[in-house]
């Protein structure tokens, strides 16, 4: 909800956090219940981080439609090639490339 800016006669400025659908609607003062003006304003762009901005456009982007996960078993891309074993079968060993023990010399 964008926040908007509004001036008072008596009280002086105000703001308030709106949807945009009720913009143009009279508004009263909280504090004394008379009308007050909307005020034009600069739009708020860059008040906060870059990170905080970021996580807010990410919240508001879920909210409204939420990335689902495919299900993939092992890879969140869909690009495994992880084969699957048999049941009741181990684990597969890593093969070792070259020789056993390259830290040992034959005599």
């Amino acid at each position: 909800m964008p926040l908007y800016d509004f001036e008072c006669e008596a009280c002086g400025p105000f703001e308030a956090l709106l949807p945009s659908s009720e913009r143009n609607l009279p508004r009263d003062c909280p504090a004394c219940s008379q009308p007050m003006q909307r005020r034009i304003s600069a739009p708020r762009l860059q008040t906060m981080n870059a990170q905080q901005r970021k996580a807010h456009e990410t919240n508001e982007r879920s909210a409204h439609a939420p990335k689902v996960s495919h299900g993939h078993s092992c890879c969140s891309s869909g690009s495994c090639t992880h084969k699957p074993r048999a049941e009741g079968q181990p684990p597969a060993l890593k093969q070792q490339s070259g020789p056993r023990r390259p830290w040992m010399i034959s005599h």
